[in-house]
């Protein structure tokens, strides 16, 4: 097989393991014992794992070819 057959399926498969590593993230971040709603969705760990879930999904659109990647 040659690499252009390859990168999609590479695409699909990182960007499987992205969403896991995202949403494992969010169940195991460590959480303080009184934390507002606010403090919840602003830390460092719940921000992580929306941007890991963005890039994610958007490995995944690539891999199934629904967003075409740019020729240079």
């Amino acid at each position: 097989m040659n690499a252009p057959a390859l990168f999609p399926r590479f695409l699909v498969i990182c960007s499987v393991i992205l969403i896991i590593a995202g949403v494992a993230q969010v169940f195991v971040r460590p959480r303080g014992e009184r934390e507002t709603p606010l403090q919840k969705i602003v830390n460092r760990a719940t921000i992580t794992a929306l941007v890991s879930l963005a890039f994610g999904i958007a490995g995944l659109l690539c891999g199934f070819g629904v967003f075409k990647l740019p020729r240079f």
